[in-house]
């Protein structure tokens, strides 16, 4: 048996690093448009599909950040013929590549033996549901919906809905596309063709691409951040590990400031993020990056916190006079040299009939600058063009030609308040 290595020290700067240059990171090393949505795609893995539409969708908005040129129809489009990508569950409805199918059969074979996770569904209305795709091609839930005044037959009712999404679970059934936000049902076999691979994995191929995929989406990661709220054939990873340290693809670390918790990193982003904190801070310009709150940067919450000392939490779901912050606070991040630090919040409201984006609330940290009087107002007037700028690209994405601000809480009180409106302004 041999020896365990001893564990790398790592400040924590240089885990950031880590983690801004793994997939889930920023700024963009895709391509663009469609070529680069199916590179950030297969890269991070997953792309959370939400419903909440205050501001451009999430899966838009997560792509939008990452890849240049990047437009709504280009999902759709590599649901075609090719299919490049799959809508399927990971930790949440997500996009996954087509390249990872086989690895979403475990789940589908757990659906078909134990049933949906959240309810239960009748035996008749699944086999009617099935009978009638497979008659009749494919179908939207409203499609099952009686819109007579009449009598409505059981399989009117929302069961209906519920077997659609117990045979897309089970892998019966995908979706062919959305409509607005509607699924299109279509049988799997219509387009699972014989070019994807199928083939059921074991639990040691199942943990290799468990800590692979955490390896090459987050660069830096905890034994409980691998397969993050998945069930399926876990008993694989910890060998896994073992292995690709063994191998030199992953180096076991340890973070200072973080105790007791051992890490992986990804052994070719290491280098990489060492030669960034030693580069020239003036190669790169500062950032703001307004992330969705369902962005692989952040989904694993407990893992920001560690990593940026942030306990961020999505107040939408909480009544409002629970909320703290706002309906829709989005984590804003400021990016500058090897480096990035959490820079604040932005509770924001795409008014699409007036094609304004209201900012209801933004909240600005004071940034890092050591020094004299003058690198802290160098570092707040960055922070200002950095956060102009993010804004007013913000508000373009979601179709507005004008932002309108409510509060404006930043460490220049309300000269910085003005300042930003009027960069905003002349930007857009």
């Amino acid at each position: 048996m041999s020896r365990p290595r001893k564990a790398l020290q790592l400040d924590l700067a240089t885990a950031r690093s880590i983690a801004l240059r793994a997939s889930t990171g920023l700024p963009s090393r895709y391509r663009a448009g469609t070529e680069g949505a199916v590179d950030a795609i297969e890269s991070i893995g997953f792309v959370q599909i939400d419903t909440i539409s205050v501001v451009e969708r999430a899966h838009h908005h997560i792509l939008w950040s990452r890849v240049p040129g990047y437009e709504r129809g280009m999902v759709a489009a590599l649901e075609g013929n090719p299919r490049r990508v799959l809508e399927y569950w990971a930790h949440a409805a997500c996009y996954v590549p087509m390249r990872d199918y086989r690895f979403c059969l475990p789940r589908m074979e757990r659906v078909r033996e134990h049933g949906h996770d959240w309810y239960r569904c009748d035996d008749s209305t699944v086999a009617f549901v099935r009978d009638r795709i497979a008659a009749e091609g494919p179908h939207e839930a409203k499609d099952f919906e009686d819109t007579g005044t009449g009598k409505r037959e059981w399989w009117d009712r929302k069961p209906a809905k519920q077997a659609l999404e117990y045979l897309h679970q089970a892998g019966e059934l995908v979706t062919v596309t959305r409509t607005g936000f509607r699924k299109l049902y279509d049988l799997a076999s219509r387009h699972i063709d014989a070019s994807i691979d199928a083939r059921a994995p074991t639990e040691a191929e199942m943990g290799d691409w468990y800590v692979r995929s955490a390896s090459r989406a987050y660069g830096i990661f905890a034994r409980d951040e691998v397969a993050y709220q998945r069930k399926e054939l876990l008993g694989g990873i910890d060998a896994a590990l073992q292995l690709l340290v063994e191998s030199g693809d992953l180096v076991r670390a340890e973070v200072d400031g973080l105790p007791g918790r051992p890490y992986w990193v990804d052994a070719a982003l290491l280098g990489r993020a060492a030669k960034a904190v030693a580069a020239d801070p003036t190669r790169s310009a500062p950032r703001l990056y307004i992330l969705s709150p369902f962005d692989p940067f952040l989904i694993i919450r407990k893992r920001f916190e560690r990593l940026f000392g942030v306990r961020y939490t999505i107040e939408c779901y909480l009544p409002e006079a629970k909320r703290s912050f706002g309906y829709f606070a989005l984590p804003l991040l400021f990016a500058e040299h090897a480096g990035a630090r959490f820079a604040g919040l932005m509770d924001a409201k795409a008014d699409r009939k007036n094609k304004v984006l209201v900012v209801n609330r933004l909240s600005l940290e004071r940034p890092d600058a050591a020094g004299d009087a003058l690198a802290r107002k160098a570092a707040l007037g960055a922070l200002l063009d950095a956060a102009a700028d993010a804004i007013a690209s913000y508000a373009r994405f979601n179709g507005a030609e004008s932002v309108s601000f409510g509060l404006v809480e930043a460490p220049g009180g309300a000269a910085f308040a003005k300042r930003l409106r009027t960069a905003v302004g002349q930007s857009l």
